[in-house]
This record gives C-alpha cells, sequence and structure tokens, in this order.
C-alpha cells in the first residue's frame, strides 16, 4: 500500500505541471488521492509545497535568462540614433573672462584704465562624418562690432577628404574651404592656453588662424600609443611627426581679399625619438606670399614672409616651448618701412607649464615674448622693442574645462610708451 501511495505521489507531482493551480492550494488530482485515502492530507500538502518551490525556481531562472538575453542583445546592438543624426558631432569652445588694467591709447607717457568683463572666444563647432572617406565641418565664432553688438562669423567651413594612408604617411588629408592655416592649430595644440590670449605670431599681428583656399597634410608613421594620445595630446600626434601644406588667398577670415595674389605656407613637425622622448619636436614654419594690400599702379605689392622654428616637448606634468622668428611684412601688409617695402621684424618667445598633483589638475604657466618690429632700424615710426612676461595659475575641474588666473606685463623701450599691465580671470568651457 506504501508502494502504491509512493508512486500515485509522484505521478501526482509530476502531474501538478498540467493540472497547477496558485501557490497555496492543493491541486486537484491532490484532493482525489486525499479524499480516496490513497495519501494524507499532511502528505498531499508537502508534495503541493515541494512542486510550487520548484516552480518559482524555474520562473526566476527563467526570468534571469530573459533578462541577460535581453542585456546582451541591447549591447550588441547600435543606440537608437536616427540616420540623419549619424556622424554628426556638435562642440563648443567659450572663453570667458573678466579683466583689470591698463593700456596705451596713444597719448604719449600716458595709459588708460579699464575694468571689464569680456567674451573673448566663442566657438559653435559642427562635423558631420558624411562617408567613411568625407566629411563636412563649420565653425561659427563671435565678435563684437564697432558699435557694441555681438555678432556671430564663420572661421571654419570645409569639406575634408581623409584616408587611412600608408605606413610613411598615415592618416592623410585634404582640406578645401575656409580652412586652419598649417602653424596657428599645431601651436595652439601643443601650448594648451590660448585661452590666456593669442600665440605669439598672432599677438604680434604676423598672421591669424583661418583663410579661403587648400590645405593638404598627414602623420608621419602612423599614431603615437593610445595612452600618450589621452593623457598628453592627441592632436597631431603622427609617431615621427606631421606635416602641412596650403595654398591661400591670404587675406586671413576676418578681412576682404585685396589682391589677387597666393600665399604658400607649410610646416614640418618631427619627432625623432617616439619611444625614448616621445613629446619632443622640432618644427619648422614658413610663409611665401604679399600682404593684403590693393595693388598700386607702378608699385609692387609688400612682401610677406615667415620663417619660424619651434623645440617644444609635452609630458603629462609639464609642456615647454622655444620659438624664433624672423620675416618681412605681415598678412594686413601694414608692416612696412618708409618707402612702401616690407619691414623686417624678428623676436623669439618662451612658454612653460607645470601641472600637478599626480591627476595634474592644478598648473602654473609662464611665458615671455620678445617682439623687435624693426631690427634693421629702417622706420623711427615703429622703434619700439615690445617685452611681454606672463604668469599664471590654473585649474582644470573636469575634462578640458578650465579656469586661468593670470597678470600680463607688456614693456616697450619706445621712452613715451610706459608699461602695460592687466590682470585676468578666464573660464574656459568646452565640450
Amino acid at each position: 500500500m506504501r508502494v502504491a501511495a509512493a508512486g500515485l505521489a509522484a505521478l501526482a507531482l509530476t502531474g501538478l505541471s498540467v493540472f497547477a493551480q496558485s501557490a497555496g492550494q492543493l491541486d486537484p488530482l491532490l484532493k482525489i488521492l486525499v479524499e480516496n485515502k490513497v495519501i494524507t492530507e499532511q502528505q498531499a500538502e508537502a508534495v503541493q509545497a515541494q512542486y510550487d518551490q520548484q516552480k518559482a525556481q524555474k520562473e526566476a531562472q527563467s526570468q534571469q535568462e530573459i533578462k541577460e538575453t535581453v542585456q546582451e542583445t541591447v549591447k550588441s546592438q547600435p543606440a537608437g540614433v536616427p540616420e540623419a543624426l549619424k556622424g554628426l558631432h556638435v562642440g563648443g569652445t567659450f572663453y570667458l573672462s573678466y579683466q583689470n588694467g591698463n593700456q596705451y591709447a596713444g597719448t604719449p607717457g600716458e595709459t588708460t584704465s579699464y575694468s571689464k568683463f569680456a567674451l573673448k572666444r566663442g566657438y559653435l563647432d559642427v562635423t558631420d562624418d558624411i562617408t567613411p572617406w568625407f566629411s563636412g565641418r563649420i565653425t561659427t565664432d563671435v565678435y563684437q562690432n564697432s558699435a557694441g553688438d555681438w555678432q556671430p562669423r564663420i572661421k571654419y567651413l570645409y569639406g575634408s577628404f581623409h584616408w587611412n594612408g600608408n605606413s610613411v604617411l598615415s592618416q592623410p588629408y585634404l582640406n578645401f574651404g575656409q580652412v586652419v592655416i598649417p602653424w596657428l592649430d599645431w601651436d595652439e595644440a601643443v601650448n594648451g592656453y590660448r585661452m590666456q590670449d593669442e600665440m605669439f605670431l598672432e599677438r604680434n599681428g604676423i598672421l591669424n588662424s583661418a583663410d579661403d583656399g587648400i590645405l593638404v597634410g598627414s602623420n608621419f608613421g602612423g599614431l603615437m600609443p593610445a595612452d600618450y594620445r589621452k593623457n598628453v595630446d592627441g592632436a597631431y600626434a603622427g609617431r615621427y611627426g606631421s606635416w602641412q601644406f596650403g595654398v591661400y588667398n591670404g587675406n586671413g577670415y576676418h578681412a576682404a581679399e585685396k589682391n589677387q595674389n597666393k600665399v604658400l605656407e607649410a610646416r614640418i613637425s618631427l619627432r625623432p625619438f617616439p619611444e625614448a622622448v616621445p613629446g619632443l619636436q622640432f618644427t619648422v614654419f614658413g610663409v611665401n606670399g604679399k600682404g593684403n594690400v590693393s595693388k598700386v599702379a607702378g608699385k609692387d605689392l609688400p612682401d610677406w614672409t615667415v620663417f619660424d622654428g619651434m623645440i617644444s616637448y609635452e609630458s603629462h606634468y609639464f609642456t615647454g616651448q622655444a620659438e624664433y622668428f624672423s620675416g618681412k611684412g605681415n598678412q594686413a601688409g601694414t608692416a612696412l618701412n618708409p618707402d612702401g617695402s616690407a619691414r623686417k621684424q624678428k623676436g623669439y618667445s618662451l612658454f612653460a607649464n607645470v601641472r600637478f598633483p599626480e591627476d595634474a589638475k592644478w598648473g602654473v604657466i609662464g611665458r615671455y615674448d620678445h617682439f623687435d618690429p624693426n631690427p634693421d632700424g629702417g622706420s623711427t615710426v615703429v622703434d619700439d622693442i615690445q617685452k611681454t612676461s606672463i604668469f599664471g595659475v590654473s585649474y582644470r575641474f573636469v575634462g578640458q574645462n578650465m579656469a586661468l588666473l593670470d597678470y600680463q606685463v607688456k614693456q616697450h623701450t619706445a621712452p613715451n610708451i610706459p608699461d602695460e599691465k592687466r590682470v585676468q580671470l578666464t573660464l574656459q568651457v568646452k565640450f
């Protein structure tokens, strides 16, 4: 009898999957067995409890398997971005400052003081990867016109063809439109503190950072390791350096073209020891063209030539630059001798940035510019060597978003021009 009862109980346990009821209730089959006294009510409840437990375990296991399957499926699928927005990248760079100082305004022996908030940069940058080998970019900036109104203007607007290249010339590209010039974009990437003010050549009116034309370039020998590109410098990070060559109208991005001359500009940066001293680069840059002035009958356009050389070093905790410049004339065609020919100019710039502690959020910067606009003494009007010293402390609070407090002194050798001094607090917003 016991054997028969046990067999019927096992059969009932198996059959519960067919006649299952909600937990806590006896299955109809078990009720029949109890009523016919085949098994006791206690035995039926034990069988029912065992079944309910097994069922709950199977359901929980099944739910977990479904959850894991869904998670794996979601991970393997691309984000639900609309087709029209795939490849679209939007970024911004803002320099927001408070400035307090004095400046020379043309009255001999006197300066005027100022205290103001200033919007120094307002980039909105949009890039679209149209195909794997072609993209478009537009970058707008803001400036304050003579009436004091803030106006937008185009900084960059171009199409870019790019491909993988080979082991010698890697990641080559061709940009057509209003593009960067070979020098300033590279210089600013190494320096990292454009938020303080312009780089040496732009500060002294030699050139500006963009122009209408065509630019080609590439890296030498592939890319630096990912760790270097992430923690030191990801721009122009060719293993053995990089190069660029461009042909431009020569008027820059915020002046009208006044003649038909085309300007040639080129940069070569060499990284001789990518493993032993990865941050060391030797760079030369040159410009050959004419100043952006209207043609006058019987007169040649003034020359505009630049030779610039730099030794730079970058690491996670230190950046250093030593730059030398020599040239004739300038982009605007205003650096002239009394006879209308291009005036020689020369100068040098030194920069250092030390970052600490381990996360390198704090930084101290020092910079010294020495610019001689008249080394040959050909003009008594501009016989004024300018010496600019800058010291600052910065704090990088997230990503490339940072604040900089700096003090700047500009000294003049001309006896009737007093020193110009400024304290500045700048917030850099970058996304």
